[in-house]
């Protein structure tokens, strides 16, 4: 009995030198867990995750490789225009229209009762011309080269108030690039139309405008 026991001990040591020399060996390939085997998984759906964040934009045509055009230009900044240089001779000031030097010739019909008995003065005829300044002034701007051209001088408008308050006789003096652009008779259609109060004498008078 005794040596069936020890036969068996032998035994059991011999069987589990045995496993252990297998084991040191051979060892065993680790058995994915559950959790295991959905770690993959999980991860590759992370890494697609982050690779949609990145996205992508159109190429405008013209701007890839395909589109034969090369890269996109800038669109061309407007180049504003270069005043008009002025001579002398288009700022020298010209005179245009009527000799107002010469006495106003009355007429039988114009001697009529509705002339005035005195002169007028001054502030009535402002009170009359003024009005019309704003379309004096357009017509300096429409006869000036371009918008960008600096013309210095001045603009004087001299004019005959008859007896009768109408306007005979128109003389404009301006910077000779200025009556090429048609200054006189835009001023004489302006100031032609003016009507002032009769008075008991023709006079001359006289409207500088300074050009900026």
């Amino acid at each position: 009995m005794r040596g069936f026991l020890l036969g068996l001990v032998v035994a059991g040591l011999a069987f589990g030198g045995y496993l252990y020399w297998k084991g040191t060996l051979f060892p065993r390939a680790p058995r994915p867990t559950v959790a295991d085997a959905g770690a993959p998984a999980a991860k590759e759906a992370k890494e697609k995750k982050k690779r949609k964040r990145r996205g992508a934009v159109r190429v405008a045509q013209g701007d890839g490789p395909r589109g034969g055009a090369g890269p996109a230009t800038a669109p061309p900044m407007e180049v504003e225009p270069e005043p008009i240089k002025l001579s002398a001779a288009d700022l020298k000031p010209v005179s245009q229209g009527d000799d107002l030097s010469r006495p106003d010739v009355i007429k039988l019909g114009d001697a009529t009762d509705d002339s005035g008995s005195h002169e007028l003065s001054q502030d009535e005829i402002d009170a009359r011309f003024r009005p019309k300044e704003e379309a004096i002034l357009s017509c300096i701007m429409r006869a000036r080269p371009d918008e960008d051209s600096y013309v210095p001088g001045r603009v004087t408008v001299k004019f005959r108030i008859q007896r009768t308050g109408n306007v005979r006789g128109i003389r404009v003096e301006a910077p000779a690039i200025l009556q090429k652009g048609g200054l006189y008779s835009c001023l004489k259609g302006v100031v032609g139309g003016i009507r002032f109060p009769p008075s008991n004498s023709s006079q001359v008078v006289s409207y500088p405008f300074s050009l900026t």
